[in-house]
């Protein structure tokens, strides 16, 4: 009744009737990229562990994104789910070992906003979507929950507009790791010789909604770590394309139903 009075509109092209349309779909369902490779190779070291995005941010699916975080567009939770979690599978699969055992499960841990920024968009974003990617991941078969495992402590300033090198100056301890929760996970997940990636156990996959030169991504990590929470990898919905000269690899489909 509601879409007789207000029809919805795709939040990618405008064209009525849908949240997404077909055309625009296709920008979220195409085969997951490596927006950078980490230490995939051997993901036990303490490295950078890989960073897998659903779609490059250019065109509909960055439309989709700001259209979710900027304008409310809560019918999108769902769309942007299922791109997450297929973004999730293909990072797991990447980041382990080919020939070893599957993931146990998955424990998704959002980037947090800060408190002002949730404030004004009225709900947290990469909570929400992260929350709908970790049904779709336990849909298609792998146990999947979402842990806030994180909490932003200080300011960081606007991130547009800067390079590579002020992002990562912006977000310098801009995170930490809440600690009760941080602690049993650590203590729960981290058995005696066990690396990440390694045995059928529960890894640990850091999510946001953009990854642009990975600054954000990469302090996240580093807090985790900093409390003995080990990181398998890293996954985000769209990546954006930039000068540097990360590789931009094609991997295979992991896709997963959209609930």
């Amino acid at each position: 009744m509601a879409d007789l009075v207000l029809p919805r509109a795709c939040a990618g092209c405008g064209r009525a009737g849908a949240a997404v349309c077909a055309a625009c779909a296709v920008a979220l369902t195409g085969p997951p990229i490596l927006a950078a490779p980490g230490s995939a190779a051997t993901p036990g070291r303490r490295g950078p562990p890989p960073c897998v995005a659903a779609a490059r941010y250019a065109g509909p699916a960055g439309s989709l994104v700001i259209a979710y975080k900027e304008r409310g567009r809560l019918d999108l939770t769902g769309p942007l789910g299922g791109a997450l979690a297929a973004a999730v599978s293909a990072a797991v699969a990447v980041a382990r070992p080919p020939g070893g055992p599957g993931a146990g499960g998955v424990l998704l841990v959002p980037v947090p906003a800060s408190g002002a920024a949730r404030r004004q968009r009225g709900f947290d974003h990469v909570g929400r979507v992260a929350a709908a990617a970790a049904r779709i991941v336990t849909r298609a078969g792998t146990p999947a929950w979402v842990a806030p495992l994180l909490r932003q402590v200080r300011r960081t300033a606007d991130q547009a507009g800067l390079g590579a090198r002020e992002r990562a100056g912006n977000v310098a301890g801009a995170f930490a790791a809440r600690p009760a929760p941080a602690a049993r996970v650590a203590a729960a997940l981290l058995e005696p010789g066990r690396e990440p990636g390694r045995g059928g156990g529960i890894e640990i996959v850091v999510v946001d909604d953009v990854a642009t030169t990975g600054a954000t991504l990469a302090e996240a990590v580093r807090a985790l770590r900093r409390a003995g929470v080990p990181v398998l990898a890293t996954a985000v919905i769209a990546a954006v394309d930039g000068t540097s000269a990360r590789p931009r690899v094609r991997l295979p489909t992991t896709r997963v139903p959209e609930g």
